[in-house]
């Protein structure tokens, strides 16, 4: 570092000037060390900035004044913000403190005899930021200002919402009771409780609903409040939204998505709560079985339980098990796969189901839930049968990796067995990826039918990509021929 005098420094470009103001609050270094290196140095991180305040004419005023807060330099910053250079520096210097949480750097701007800062600057920026963080001190002082003071409902009932979304309940009850403008509970169509509730603050939410005019309804946005607070896991919420003396929520609202979202987080209490409710219950199974499906893809296997242990629909109890065999399936979940398997049989639509588990389960290569799924089935042909559905299942929907993992284990497929459409299952794997276009199926199906000799049932083998194209150009011909064509056609067949 070249030594210098405060004299070259005033012939210094002011980007120059500001870099090494910057550099100089980044510094971790002590006084001694600084003033060592350079006497500019020791002048920025003491208190004489009278020398270096050419930087507030060029708008880095605000730059350095940053700084000096995240390194608590305050006497820095108590300088800068007794000369601001602007009247726009000085509103921006305002929001940065009061964010910061710094009443006397606030007081010192708004009393500043030139350039001073208005709290209601920026249409209340100051004040939402300063709630934001839970600064009681500030925020009392914008409010009370005495020019321009700061309004409480400021851009929308911003300070509010996010005061109660950090839990600043004393912010939050100073902006409720404000003399003039002040903020309603229920503003916004109770926006502010349904963040309180999303982040659990019970004392919050309580004051919100509590509120002696313009309370908030817990029932608010379709029961908002109550979905979030699920999701979380806030138990205490939940009950409290719950039990509302008036416009109480549903534990069935929007056809039961907080019971899917407590669910799919495995919050075994709040489902509880929901499925128990006296009034307006929950239903285990609605959403076509979608909490069943998520609790079980997310391994919550208490959660699995309790839906099953509660009353369902007659047209979902035959079907709930297969959702929750699908779900465990993807998810890898070898307790909750057994847990479905000691209870359910193989027939009918169940087998659609126990293949696609199957699909699920090899696209992502759980080889565990794929065996214990193999030996819930005593009888070999049903194994290679349900594995062949899959099979057909997995090309026809893209699932290349499952394909693979299929075609690795010849054993457990019966090629030549009969499936669905009367076909064999191999053959009718290779028509639906090739009639989906999944060109990688296709070439590992037609390696495997070249490698074990299995015969096309056209009498003919044509590859990969000329019969890919081949059946988009019947496809494409095909949509051009007309009715009375097609009809001539069936009449010569």
């Amino acid at each position: 570092m070249v030594f210098c005098s405060m004299s070259t420094v005033r012939q210094l470009p002011s980007d120059i000037v500001a870099d090494v103001v910057l550099r100089a609050l980044r510094l971790e270094a002590s006084i001694c060390e600084l003033s060592a290196v350079c006497r500019f140095w020791h002048l920025i991180v003491c208190r004489n900035l009278a020398e270096v305040l050419i930087l507030r004419d060029n708008g880095n005023m605000v730059r350095v004044l940053r700084l000096a807060l995240k390194h608590q330099k305050l006497d820095v910053a108590l300088d800068l913000v007794s000369r601001p250079g602007s009247s726009e520096a000085s509103q921006q210097a305002l929001a940065l403190v009061a964010q910061n949480g710094h009443s006397d750097l606030a007081s010192r701007l708004m009393n500043c005899s030139q350039h001073p800062a208005h709290a209601n600057s920026f249409d209340g920026r100051s004040l939402v930021l300063a709630a934001q963080n839970g600064h009681l001190e500030v925020v009392r002082m914008l409010l009370d200002a005495p020019q321009h003071p700061a309004h409480a409902d400021c851009q929308e009932n911003l300070a509010l919402m996010r005061a109660a979304q950090g839990g600043h309940i004393e912010v939050v009850r100073l902006l409720l009771g404000a003399p003039e403008h002040a903020t309603h509970a229920d503003s916004q169509d109770g926006m502010a409780l349904v963040r309180a509730a999303g982040r659990g603050h019970i004392e919050v939410v309580r004051l919100l609903l509590d509120a002696p005019q313009h309370a908030a309804h817990a029932d608010c946005q379709e029961s908002l409040a109550l979905v979030g607070a699920a999701h979380h896991g806030h138990t205490e919420v939940v009950r409290i939204l719950m039990c509302a003396s008036q416009h109480a929520a549903h534990a069935d609202c929007q056809d039961g998505r907080a019971l899917v979202r407590a669910a799919d987080r495995g919050h075994i209490e709040i489902l509880r709560l929901f499925l128990d409710s006296p009034q307006y219950a929950a239903h285990a199974d609605c959403q076509c079985c979608l909490a069943y499906v998520l609790a079980s893809r997310g391994g919550h296997i208490e959660a699995v339980r309790t839906l099953l242990a509660a009353p369902q629909h007659a047209d979902h109890a035959d079907c709930r098990l297969c959702h929750v065999l699908v779900g465990a399936a993807k998810g890898g979940h070898v307790e909750i796969v057994r847990l479905v398997l000691d209870d359910r049989a193989h027939s009918g639509h169940e087998n659609w189901f126990y293949a696609q588990a199957l699909v699920q389960a090899a696209d992502e290569r759980h080889t565990e839930v794929m065996r214990t799924m193999q030996d819930s089935l005593h009888d070999p042909a049903q194994v290679k049968s349900l594995q062949g559905q899959a099979l057909v299942i997995a090309a026809g929907a893209d699932h290349t990796e499952a394909v693979r993992v299929f075609l690795e284990s010849p054993q457990h497929l019966a090629l030549d067995s009969k499936s669905l459409h009367g076909q064999p299952c191999f053959q009718q794997a290779l028509d639906a990826a090739r009639q989906a276009g999944h060109t990688e199926a296709v070439h590992l199906l037609q390696d495997f039918q070249d490698s074990q000799g299995i015969g096309n049932s056209s009498g003919q083998h044509v590859q990969g990509d000329q019969h890919l194209q081949g059946d988009q150009h019947v496809q494409h011909d095909q949509r051009d021929v007309s009715t009375k064509a097609d009809a001539s056609c069936c009449v010569t067949q």
